[in-house]
């Protein structure tokens, strides 16, 4: 709101003083270049926003598939052992034959 005010004062200062020959002489005929340059000044400054635009970032969202397990059931002649998988270095539940 300051700016404004002192924009306006100031304007109004330096028209005045055009207008009441402040240059010299009362041949000077283009009193109209200074307020016009001032005026393009005011308006510029008045229609620019004086907020910042909001920025907004907006976080990723990560879904995660659903995990199936799926549970068998060993037929007759099968029993179920834990054994170390060399590839992975894990253990894994196999379904081995009856001897």
């Amino acid at each position: 709101m300051k700016k404004i005010f002192v924009t306006m004062l100031l304007t109004l200062a330096t028209t005045g003083a055009l207008a009441h020959g402040y240059y010299g002489g009362y041949g000077y005929r283009n009193n109209w270049v200074a307020p016009a340059i001032i005026g393009g000044v005011v308006g510029y400054n008045l229609a620019r926003p004086y907020y910042a635009q909001p920025v907004v970032i907006q976080q990723p969202v990560y879904v995660q598939p659903p995990v199936y397990i799926q549970q068998s059931y060993p037929n007759n002649g099968f029993h179920q052992e834990t054994i170390l998988d060399a590839n992975c270095n894990c253990y894994r539940i196999v379904w081995l034959p009856n001897n």
